[in-house]
Formats: structure tokens, sequence, C-alpha cells
């Protein structure tokens, strides 16, 4: 009785945890060749945060850090050894395409209702683009008016550049994902008979 007392309660509590929802923060920016961006993921007390530009990754919680890494610039890196042909392996037999093309479908529905889980917020898209050539400018600038992405509900704004090559973006936005979404969508997933088939053949090389 006392073990299936602890048992639900311990469902009910990672069920309670898994209904909390996981904030996705993200922004980029490219402006004269260089490229730089935040990445921050917030969870109930923990706050990832990633920096493009230093590729520093830095853990949160409580609103403390516990963990910083940087990884060091000045090492260089040491040039890879070349083993004797003798001690090289063999190389190992890939796995039947077959498999993989039948596991295809149902990645690719895990995929979709894992996108389909994330709620937008906001995002904010802002593009500069300009070719070699202003008539293919142009025809780019034409077509995503035809396309209508700026009718999506999202601020997406590009600007064409007919004077010289360029490709600059600004990019920011936010989205919600409440993990417990998951559940049936890897449930279906992992008792799928093609990926179990599948894999198992996979696994077994």
């Amino acid at each position: 009785m006392m073990i299936t007392l602890t048992i639900t309660v311990l469902v009910v509590l990672v069920l309670a945890v898994l209904l909390f929802p996981v904030t996705i923060s993200f922004n980029s920016i490219r402006s004269g060749g260089k490229i730089d961006g935040l990445l921050g993921v917030n969870w109930i007390v923990f706050i990832f945060s990633y920096t493009l530009k230093e590729k520093q990754l830095e853990i949160h919680i409580f609103g403390r850090s516990i963990f910083r890494h940087i990884p060091p610039g000045s090492l260089e890196k040491k040039p890879p050894e070349l083993k004797p042909e003798r001690e090289r392996k063999k190389a190992r037999k890939l796995p039947h395409i077959r498999d993989f093309l039948n596991m295809a479908g149902p990645i690719m529905r895990l995929f979709k209702d894992f996108i389909y889980a994330f709620r937008i917020k906001y995002l904010n898209i802002e593009v500069t683009f300009g070719l070699k050539d202003p008539a293919c400018t142009g025809i780019i600038t034409g077509f995503l008016h035809a396309a209508g992405l700026s009718h999506t509900g999202y601020n997406i704004r590009w600007t064409p550049d007919f004077t010289e090559q360029a490709f600059d973006w600004d990019v920011n936005g936010k989205a919600a994902l409440i993990p417990v979404r998951l559940i049936t969508p890897v449930a279906r997933f992992i008792t799928n008979k093609q990926v179990l088939r599948s894999g198992w053949r996979i696994f077994k090389g």
C-alpha cells in the first residue's frame, strides 16, 4: 500500500513539473559580415543561456550562476595524428538503407509534432539583402511580396539593397513549450512497429 502511494505521489509530482512551460528566447544579428546572438532557456528555477559570439554557456538556478563555460581561444588545435596503416580499424558496415527509409515517416511525424508543440509568443525578422545583379534582387523582392510573408501574423520585413551585394539580418523571438505535450508524440514514436523493427535491426548492425 505504501509503495503504491509513493509511486502515485511521484507520478503526480512529475506530471505537475512537466506542466510548467519552458520559455525559449533567442536573437541573432548579422551585420558587416559578423554574426552575434543569444539563446536563453528558462524553466521553473533554471536558466540556460548561450552567447554565439563568445560561445559562452551559463546556467543559473534561483538567479545565481552555478556553471559557466568559455572555450579558451588561445589553445592551438593540434593536427590529427596519422595512425599507421596496420593500426587503422576497418570501417563498419552501414546499416541497411531500407531500415532508415522505413523510419523516415515516423521521424518526420515526430518532428512535425515537436514543431506544433511550440507556441510562438512573438517573432521579429528584419532582413537586408542584395545580389550582384540588381535585376535579380528585384525578382526576389517581387517573389517575397507575392508569397505574402509579411501577412503571416509575425513581424517579418525585408529591405532590398540594389547598390551592392549584402545579406544582413536581425532576428529575435520567444516561444513556449509545455513538456507534457511531448509525451504523446514520443510514446507514439517509440511504440511504432516500423520504428521497433527497423531500430532493432540497426542496433544489431
